[in-house]
This record gives C-alpha cells, sequence and structure tokens, in this order.
C-alpha cells in the first residue's frame, strides 16, 4: 500500500505553489469583463471598471467573490463556467520544477492539493498541466468548508477526510499565514515556500524542489 504510516501524505497549495499566477487574472479581469462588454454593448474598459466595483461591493471575505457561476448568474451572461474556464487555459503554466518533482514523489507518496481556489478551477488548472492523475484528492476552501481563507479547520477537515493524523500530513505552500502558520495550528507538519528568497528558516525554503529534502526526514523528532 503505498501510504503506510512511515510515509506522511503530502499537501501542496496550487497558485503560486505549483502554478504560476495569471490565470485567475485572465479570467477575472479579461474573460467576464470582455464577455460582459458585448452583452451590453460597451468599451471592454468600461465593462472591466464596472466589474471591479462589483467584485469590491462583494468583497474578498465573502464566498460569492470567489464563485465563477455566482457571476455568470448575476451578470446574466451566455457562458458556462467551464467553457470560460477553458478558453483562458493556455494561460495556465506550472513553474519549470513541478511535473517531475510530483511524478517523483507520487512514486512514495500520497499526493492531495489544498486550495483556497474553486474546486472548478482546481480541476482544469491540473489538467491543463496534465497532473491530475497524480494527486488522490483535491480539497477547496471554497467549495468544501464554503469559507474563504484556509483556515485552521479546513485543514483538520482534510485529515479527517484522509483518515490520518494531523501530523501525518506535511503540507507546503507560498503563503504564509494559510499555508504555514494555518495548517501549523491544526497539528500538521508544513513548509512555507517563499519564492522570493526573503526569509530563511529550518521549515522555509525558496524552491519546491528543496521539499523532498524536508519530506524524507520525516518523522520528524
Amino acid at each position: 500500500m503505498k501510504n503506510s504510516l512511515k510515509n506522511p501524505i503530502l499537501s501542496f497549495d496550487l497558485d503560486g505553489t505549483l502554478m504560476k499566477p495569471g490565470f485567475g487574472d485572465k479570467v477575472w479581469l479579461e474573460g467576464l469583463p470582455n464577455i460582459y462588454a458585448i452583452t451590453h454593448n460597451i468599451s471592454s474598459e468600461e465593462a472591466k471598471n464596472q466589474l471591479i466595483t462589483a467584485y469590491d461591493v462583494i468583497g474578498n471575505e465573502r464566498r460569492e467573490w470567489y464563485d465563477l457561476t455566482y457571476w455568470i448568474h448575476k451578470l446574466n451572461l451566455d457562458i458556462t463556467p467551464n467553457d470560460l474556464l477553458n478558453t483562458f487555459s493556455k494561460y495556465i503554466q506550472p513553474y519549470p520544477e513541478v511535473p517531475d518533482l510530483i511524478n517523483h514523489l507520487s512514486k512514495n507518496y500520497t499526493l492531495i492539493v489544498s486550495s483556497a481556489a474553486m474546486k472548478p478551477f482546481i480541476v482544469i488548472e491540473l489538467k491543463t498541466a496534465r497532473l491530475s492523475d497524480y494527486f488522490t484528492e483535491l480539497f477547496s476552501a471554497t467549495s468544501d468548508t464554503k469559507t474563504v481563507k484556509k483556515d485552521p479547520f479546513f485543514y483538520q477537515m482534510i485529515s479527517q477526510k484522509m483518515n490520518r493524523d494531523p501530523k501525518e500530513i506535511i503540507h507546503v505552500g507560498d503563503n504564509k499565514q494559510f499555508d504555514y502558520l494555518s495548517p501549523k495550528k491544526a497539528g500538521l507538519h508544513a513548509i512555507y515556500l517563499d519564492r522570493t528568497n526573503d526569509e530563511t528558516g529550518d521549515q522555509i525554503i525558496n524552491s519546491l524542489t528543496k521539499f523532498e529534502d524536508y519530506v524524507q526526514q520525516y518523522p520528524f523528532k
């Protein structure tokens, strides 16, 4: 069995960790505004400004802010979420080290994704990058726990769903608050991926290629 007690589950953040940023902005700041502009016969720039104002009114503390289906219905746009995501899938790019690393780690560990992104974004990003088959489970804070942040409850939910003690899961991500401090509060092991190389420490790496070095030290003393 691949996931024995001696091998931890490896949990990865998505955007900024596995995938380069950019795809989301294309969908929210170009895709939706362009369709809105055509629907209402206004310029793309005016449509973008109107939608940014609408996004701000909802605010990123509400789940609707992240929900593509909500916005398509609210704006009465004639497109499905999947069609819109597929239109901009060419902007999905994994970091160069990711495909080989994930392929390698999957041979000995169970891999999962733990992201704040809505599930449809996670699915298409992994599919486009040809990484879907490597991950056993995909967890979304906004889809699975109906919250907007990866709080400790989110990580506790993951350990329960995976039927593992929190200490048997190692999470890595590029947000110090939600990929490092939050999972640690939930009892998980965590590594902070600081691609800017501004911070150093025993549980901080500046490249995902160094993640395996930390994993190989498990079980930690």
